[in-house]
């Protein structure tokens, strides 16, 4: 039996609403520098890199570094004291991070691994396809932080009504709660998002997690990494 008229209008509005909240959230995607704050963290790496970011262990603050020499060096300026983890982004579709998630999630098995995976794929029906690359669990168990890409490869509208003509790829830190037998999202900061070329069967980006470029400890000077050699993303 067909959908009434009424249904389907208010199905597009949802659409359209997820759509314009999802273009919208990147004004305010990464932290501006403070002034006055003298710390920082530079490196170069090997290979060609997009985006460098720097979130801080409170996972509020995200700070997006300055691109030079061809990609292969960044640095972070007007980073108040604190502990940051780094995500490093190539052109060639690599992810890098030292993200602090918790304990490590790979004990997680069967139901309740099941359930995660089904909470993150359905926490945001605007993107059609996520995946979780790496989670943490609190000592208790109670609480999972994760590393989840999601991605939209079929037709976005514009506020305006207007087609936008290209996907979109992002990448967000998640806080889920146990419930007695499923996980409750809590909350959701966004570190990456951007628009790649249209069309179907967008891939997913590859991942390593290299723990050399988390819990960065910065004071009043700029830290200065040296080389970082990314190995193979996998």
């Amino acid at each position: 039996m067909p959908l009434p008229t009424s249904a389907i209008r208010a199905a597009l509005a949802l659409l359209l609403a997820l759509q314009t909240i999802a273009l919208s959230q990147t004004a305010n995607l990464y932290t501006k520098p403070v002034p006055g704050a003298a710390g920082g963290i530079s490196g170069r790496v090997n290979v060609e890199l997009t985006h460098a970011i720097a979130l801080h262990r409170d996972r509020v603050s995200c700070y997006r570094a300055e691109i030079s020499d061809g990609g292969q060096a960044f640095r972070f300026t007007g980073l108040p004291t604190g502990k940051y983890d780094l995500v490093l982004i190539t052109k060639s579709g690599g992810v890098y991070e030292g993200l602090f998630l918790g304990e490590s999630g790979d004990s997680m098995t069967g139901f309740m691994r099941q359930k995660l995976d089904e909470r993150v794929l359905k926490a945001d029906a605007f993107f059609n396809k996520a995946k979780l690359h790496r989670f943490g669990v609190t000592e208790d168990g109670n609480l999972c932080l994760a590393l989840v890409e999601r991605m939209r490869d079929k037709l976005i509208l514009k506020q305006s009504g207007e087609t936008l003509n290209s996907n979109l790829r992002r990448f967000e830190i998640v806080d889920l709660a146990k419930a007695t037998d499923n996980w409750q999202m809590m909350t959701s900061r966004h570190i990456f998002r951007e628009e790649t070329p249209v069309g179907e069967g967008m891939g997913f980006n590859d991942h390593r997690h290299l723990p050399d470029i988390g819990n960065l400890r910065v004071i009043d000077t700029v830290k200065d990494l040296g080389n970082i050699v990314l190995p193979p993303a996998k």
